[in-house]
């Protein structure tokens, strides 16, 4: 038709339009304006549009939550940057004052006096038998002798060894389990030990056959030589404990104990060690502490100077030998390492130095308790060493020496590590078939007499189990018969061996002695005992 204008084509690529929505019926039709005359490209809008076009809505997001987040994302941080503002800063505490009453007690005097050194010591002076004023010279000089007088030192010849003799010593062997068998056995000990002893007073470990009357059969069992110090003091001990002091008589035993106490004498060297050399040999604290425990036990008995002096130099070289950790090792040389067994030797000597009167320094007793308290376990389970040989081993061997040091350091006989230890020293009595096998069973003489002595303190009933194994297994062994009468045959191990025949006999007379030679600690504390153990 003439006057329209022609139908425009779309441009390409423009997305075509969705139909629009057809009105519904009840919806009010929309009049078109008539578009004016003259205005062109309008007369194809067509009339009955009902809405605006696509492009003029405004679009919101496809996803309205979104929105939602950013909001709350906003109004979060806002509040964050006022809260600060809005809420003031908290007070500061009062401060508080505490006041600390310390009570310091006075101080006094310690109770335990420190050792004299050897060098602060002054020269004993012997005890001389009185003499009539008229008979008394000017010394004049004289050559040194090779042994003192008898009355150079000892015992008056009234002196009495308490338990250890008379009657005193028949009611201790009635009470404790003593008895006939057992009083043989030490006097038939103590005999072959004065019959083997050497001129100078001492034991030899490996030549004590020399004395032997029988050539052709002598005795066996040789030890070594250089432990001549510490054998020669467990004989003595023997003798002590028998009750036989050095006085003036004609009785063999007294006169041996006084020569085997000035051998001791002359081979404590200027530090007051004990060794068997004193110029050049080995300073084994096995020798010495032994030794100590024989002049400790003899200044006890004895009322002199010279045997007291000598005690108090050799409990200070104890004392300045022991270790950091508080035991002792084979020397004095500093190791770090503490042994149980040579410490239970130092303690014996140290108890025996006390009842001398003779106390140890504060020091040494505390770091003994320290020690003491690592290697034994609230069972009574005791550990050889802390270091080196022997290092962390354990048995009931070594918990015997364990038992019996504490028992020396003054912890009751009746507590109950003491009383779980010797119930487990009592399960494993004496047998001595096992003493080959020491690895697995720590069965020797040595064990024998420290848990004799250890049970005989503590008492009832596993001393009554333990006493009756003793002599059941142990009288037996001793000899009865040929050189060797009276004496035991060394273990088959290697304690037998470094100690010998000497050692093994001296051992066995002091195991025997246990029921006279002390009074236990539990009847010294007032404590009863019965064989029904509580």
């Amino acid at each position: 038709m003439a006057g329209q204008s022609p139908r425009r084509k779309p441009p390409r690529g423009r997305r075509k339009k969705p139909p629009l929505p057809r009105p519904s019926s009840t919806a009010r039709p929309l009049r078109s304006r008539p578009a004016p005359s003259g205005t062109p490209g309008k007369a194809h809008i067509r009339a009955d549009r009902v809405g605006p076009l696509d492009r003029e809505i405004a679009h919101s997001p496809s996803d309205p939550f979104t929105s939602v987040v950013a909001s709350v994302v906003l109004h979060l941080l806002l509040l964050l940057l006022l809260v600060p503002l809005l809420i003031p800063e908290a007070p500061e505490p009062p401060k508080t004052w505490s006041v600390v009453v310390t009570l310091e007690p006075e101080k006094t005097p310690p109770v335990i006096d420190p050792l004299p050194t050897p060098v602060e010591e002054p020269d004993p002076q012997p005890i001389i038998a009185a003499e009539p004023v008229e008979e008394q010279t000017p010394a004049a000089d004289s050559e040194a002798v090779a042994e003192p007088p008898a009355s150079e030192f000892g015992m008056p010849q009234e002196a009495d060894g308490s338990r250890r003799s008379g009657t005193a010593r028949q009611r201790a062997l009635a009470q404790q389990g003593g008895n006939g068998a057992t009083e043989r056995a030490v006097k038939a000990g103590l005999d072959w030990l004065i019959r083997h002893q050497d001129n100078d007073g001492s034991w030899s470990p490996d030549q004590f056959h020399k004395h032997c009357n029988d050539r052709d059969n002598p005795c066996s069992g040789a030890g070594y030589r250089e432990h001549r110090a510490g054998i020669t003091a467990l004989s003595l001990l023997a003798l002590l404990g028998d009750g036989h002091l050095p006085r003036q008589d004609h009785d063999p035993l007294d006169d041996a104990t006084h020569r085997a106490l000035h051998w001791l004498l002359q081979h404590q060297d200027s530090t007051g060690c004990i060794r068997t050399d004193p110029s050049s040999g080995a300073r084994n604290l096995y020798d010495h502490g032994i030794a100590t425990f024989a002049l400790c036990e003899a200044a006890q008995w004895t009322s002199d100077p010279t045997i007291d002096a000598a005690a108090r130099r050799a409990l200070s070289f104890l004392g300045a030998s022991q270790q950091a950790g508080g035991g002792w090792d084979y020397t004095p040389a500093i190791s770090l390492r503490n042994d149980l067994s040579i410490t239970g030797w130092q303690m014996l000597a140290i108890h025996a130095g006390i009842e001398a009167g003779i106390l140890p320094r504060r020091e040494t007793i505390t770091s003994i308790e320290r020690y003491l308290q690592r290697a034994i376990d609230p069972q009574g389970r005791a550990t050889y060493s802390d270091r080196g040989r022997g290092r962390g081993r354990q048995g009931i061997g070594i918990d015997a020496v364990g038992l019996l040091s504490m028992l020396a350091l003054g912890h009751s006989p009746v507590s109950q590590r003491s009383l779980e230890c010797a119930r487990r020293i009592a399960d494993h009595p004496p047998r001595p078939e096992q003493r080959k096998q020491w690895d697995q069973h720590p069965q020797s003489m040595y064990y024998w007499y420290t848990a004799t002595l250890a049970l005989f303190h503590v008492g009832g009933e596993p001393w009554e189990r333990w006493n009756q194994q003793l002599q059941r297994m142990v009288l037996p062994l001793q000899h009865n018969s040929t050189e060797a009468v009276g004496s035991w045959d060394p273990d088959p191990n290697w304690i037998g061996a470094a100690g010998g025949r000497v050692a093994q006999t001296a051992l066995g007379v002091l195991t025997f002695e246990s029921y006279f030679r002390y009074t236990p600690i539990h009847l010294r504390l007032g404590i009863a005992r019965t064989p029904r153990d509580r």
